[in-house]
């Protein structure tokens, strides 16, 4: 049976250690810029990284290939991440299952890896790699920049 990302991810088990995300190349693609559609290869949620909040960085659930993921599609799971220095962002990760909000960092080690980390009190973290989809999907991928 696959688990739901949002368990795997988002759960406050997973927040409590490192988060890392791993991110492809989209053509034309800045080799530091985490802005694009990402792939969750486990399960195959893909998130989209966009501008929000005065030039901040967010990202949410833009398509998932399981049932018991879709319901997070439009979910909002990074917000208003800053760039904290070269390759490096700084927000918050929202747990869609206890609807929790917990620190959040953001490493573009590649033009094809993104490591995304959320941690709890600073020290417990958790993460995963993914990769970047060379096109976004159609109706979803820069999509708004609301915060549910």
């Amino acid at each position: 049976m696959t688990r739901s990302f949002a368990r795997e991810l988002l759960a406050p088990s997973a927040l409590l250690a490192a988060a890392a995300l791993a991110c492809g190349s989209a053509a034309g693609a800045s080799s530091n810029d985490p802005r694009g559609v990402w792939l969750r290869p486990e399960g195959g949620v893909r998130f989209s990284f966009y501008d929000c909040e005065n030039g901040k960085l967010c990202a949410k659930v833009v398509a998932a290939q399981n049932a018991e993921d879709r319901s997070s599609i439009g979910a909002v799971i990074l917000r208003g991440a800053t760039q904290t220095g070269p390759n490096h962002w700084a927000g918050q990760i929202f747990n869609v299952e206890d609807g929790k909000t917990y620190d959040g960092f953001v490493t573009v080690d590649s033009p094809t890896r993104l490591t995304l980390k959320g941690c709890l009190w600073g020290m417990l973290c958790s993460g995963e790699t993914w990769t970047r989809v060379s096109a976004p999907p159609a109706a979803h991928a820069m999509v708004g920049d609301d915060l549910r």
